[in-house]
């Protein structure tokens, strides 16, 4: 199942890295939320930051954007207008 969520839903946001990072790193501060698998990363921000990091490379994104959370495929999809994106945990 895939969960659909917007930035401003930050509590769900929350509770969906949380779940998603359960086999990794995760650390929450007020206005951020940091999932770590060894080298790979996601971070979120209440402001709309997004950045993700592996080896080979890294995204940044700030404004709108809708997070896809697939739990069963490993993954999280982020969306906006102009940017369609996938992060795979390791």
């Amino acid at each position: 199942m895939t969960t659909k969520i917007k930035l401003t839903d930050w509590e769900t946001v929350t509770a969906e890295l949380q779940q998603f990072g359960a086999a990794g790193e995760v650390n929450i501060s007020d206005d951020s939320i940091r999932v770590e698998f060894g080298s790979a990363y996601i971070e979120v921000t209440k402001e709309g930051t997004i950045r993700t990091g592996m080896p080979l490379h890294e995204l940044e994104h700030e404004g709108d954007v809708t997070l896809l959370v697939d739990h069963e495929n490993n993954a999280i999809s982020i969306q906006t207008d102009e940017l369609d994106y996938t992060f795979r945990r390791p």
